[in-house]
């Protein structure tokens, strides 16, 4: 099983737990991971953390690219296990937080950054890499993550007061 299920007082951790593959997003462990969300709606969970077991200094190397359509097709279709992992985190009753700890890469950018909240030890970096293969990103409901200086949050939950930001950095706003 790629993913380690971890139940506690109506939180459920999600554990991505293929680090022999860099917890690569292949279509298993998408697949596995919309089951999870959806279960974890069934069963009344209150939140969901979502974290990556050690790869190396690694959360997630991204879509697994070996999985990827060849040719003039469409990359991120919208039946692409990707597209519905990140519909199910915008979908869900409950908030979605990604607890990151290492670096992020390509898909794995996109499943973080559509989580409702991500909480990231100081050295997390992310890299956005899908434009070396041509895969266009979906940025409209991006916000850098440089201009929220001490999380990002999703468009849906971000109940308590803001934190203010430095004098020179515009607010986060979550959207």
């Amino acid at each position: 099983m790629p993913i380690v299920r971890q139940d506690a007082a109506h939180v459920l951790t999600l554990t991505l737990d293929e680090p022999d593959r860099r917890n690569a997003l292949s279509a298993a462990l998408l697949g596995e991971f919309v089951a999870e969300l959806s279960a974890a709606a069934q069963e009344g969970m209150r939140a969901v953390i979502v974290q990556a077991s050690p790869a190396g200094g690694v959360w997630s190397a991204g879509h697994d690219i070996d999985e990827l359509p060849q040719g003039d097709r469409d990359p991120l279709t919208w039946d692409n296990p990707l597209e519905e992992a990140l519909r199910a985190v915008r979908d869900a009753p409950f908030p979605v937080i990604a607890a990151v700890d290492g670096s992020v890469w390509g898909g794995a950018c996109d499943l973080v950054l559509t989580c409702d909240l991500v909480v990231a030890v100081r050295t997390a970096s992310f890299a956005i890499t899908p434009t070396r293969l041509g895969i266009p990103y979906n940025t409209g409901r991006r916000q850098p993550l440089r201009q929220c200086p001490a999380l990002a949050c999703g468009p849906r939950r971000c109940s308590s007061p803001p934190i203010p930001s430095p004098p020179n950095r515009p607010p986060c706003t979550g959207s």
